[in-house]
């Protein structure tokens, strides 16, 4: 039976709670998914008491943006601790990058008032409908309620993504402290969708220039990497499965499934169509242990 090891919710920029999300995948036929959330654990308990009622396995996952010299990436985590993250260094992190999130998005109020775009922080709330955390995707929909964009890809381009005027920066962590983190809480640590990096470069990555930071991440830690994934090209999919065996790493695969966020993106289906293996968990949890 196929699984999807990465969708997002209305935790933080997907447009299906939890509980959707996980009655999706079982309309779907899925054997699990995984909520992996940006910067977030609060999607988890919904989404695993959904799981339980409806049959479907619910992986708690968490993907966390990172940064240093050599470029921004994001890292997902499987399986940390997700009963107990009270007091592990993880569980601290994550509450530092909500209060950084939410200074972030005043930040960027604040150059939209400047530029002619008075978006309401209410109204912004409001949309993202009671998610424990709001993003860019969320402040974009305002901006085209206000008429000032015509979809949320336009809304970033004019105003939004790193080379626009009301863009404004969040501190972050490192791969290395990411990595640390995630095996602290007791999980796996995953280099996302690696030939989408850094991710304010369009296109693919290079890749020669992914082979030579895998044994950085190597060094940083890391266990695997996404060799499934929703946009991927077939020479993607066949760089990260090869860079995988390669280098003796955890292979994982998922979506990256946003709901109407990112509406050419649905759940479970990967490298041009296909869907991920039971498989891949089944190592997953073998990795685990």
């Amino acid at each position: 039976m196929p699984i999807d090891l990465h969708a997002h919710t209305t935790a933080s920029d997907g447009t299906f709670s939890p509980r959707e999300l996980v009655a999706h995948a079982k309309e779907l036929g899925l054997n699990a998914i995984a909520i992996s959330d940006h910067d977030t654990i609060f999607g988890w308990e919904e989404g695993i008491e959904a799981g339980r009622e409806l049959g479907v396995r619910v992986v708690p996952a968490i993907e966390l943006s990172v940064s240093d010299e050599n470029g921004k990436f994001h890292l997902l985590g499987f399986f940390p601790n997700h009963t107990n993250l009270e007091g592990t260094q993880l569980g601290e992190a994550v509450k530092e990058l909500q209060r950084e999130r939410d200074e972030r998005n005043t930040r960027i109020y604040t150059n939209l008032e400047k530029l002619g775009v008075p978006v309401s922080p209410q109204r912004v709330r409001e949309i993202a409908g009671g998610g424990a955390q709001i993003g860019r995707p969320h402040i974009a929909k305002a901006i085209i309620e206000l008429g000032k964009a015509t979809s949320v890809q336009d809304a970033f381009d004019k105003y939004l993504d790193a080379k626009s005027p009301a863009y404004s920066s969040k501190a972050g962590l490192t791969p290395r402290e990411a990595v640390a983190l995630i095996h602290d809480a007791g999980g796996i640590a995953v280099w996302a969708h690696p030939t989408r990096q850094p991710s304010e470069r369009a296109g693919i990555l290079d890749f020669d220039e992914g082979a030579a930071l895998i044994p950085k991440w190597i060094e940083w830690g890391v266990d695997g990497l996404e060799i499934y994934y929703g946009a991927y090209t077939p020479e993607e999919a066949a760089w990260t499965l090869d860079m995988s065996l390669q280098f003796n790493l955890l292979g994982t695969g998922g979506s990256d499934f946003h709901g109407s966020t990112k509406p050419n993106v649905p759940l479970a289906q990967v490298n041009g169509g296909t869907s991920v293996p039971d498989e891949v968990l089944e190592n997953l949890l073998s990795w685990r242990k």
